[in-house]
């Protein structure tokens, strides 16, 4: 399948395409931190609904607790707009990772999409994150916890 990057401009557009080609999770966070810190939200989003497997790219931004406001809260849109897919649910591991990581502003997204994965399997990273030092991660884990099913069917 090929997919026309929207309005990435040549050289971008080429470096996205080879990085995806080439399964280059570093290089694509590099290039959605770029257009995500010039305000293009959606032709990441584009470019990530059009490739749900591109979500993991994503993640280096999340655990990026110096990310400016633009790059968060893009990366916050897309991921909640795939809110319970299997692409966000494949990442269950990944983002348990980073709900211990050492700053909050980290382990608080993490636990919030950890949610939206809709997975049991996240529980458990969310358990732990119950009794965190920061009471905002106690908070988002608990309200996370309670939007999981109780258990996934086998």
């Amino acid at each position: 399948m090929t997919f026309d990057y929207p309005r990435a401009p040549g050289a971008l557009r080429e470096a996205l395409v080879l990085a995806a080609r080439a399964h280059d999770e570093a290089m694509l966070a590099e290039h959605f931190h770029i257009l995500l810190m010039e305000g293009g939200l959606k032709r990441v989003r584009a470019i990530v609904d059009a490739r749900p497997e591109l979500l993991a790219a994503l993640l280096p931004l999340v655990a990026n607790p110096e990310a400016s406001m633009n790059v968060r809260l893009g990366t916050s849109a897309i991921i909640e707009a795939h809110a319970g897919t299997p692409a966000l649910a494949g990442l269950v591991e990944r983002l348990g990772e980073l709900s211990a990581h050492e700053d909050h502003r980290v382990r608080a997204d993490a636990c919030h999409f950890l949610g939206l994965t809709g997975s049991a399997r996240a529980a458990p990273f969310l358990q732990a994150r119950r009794e965190d030092a920061d009471a905002e991660v106690r908070e988002i884990a608990a309200e996370a916890l309670a939007e999981l099913p109780a258990r996934e069917a086998a």
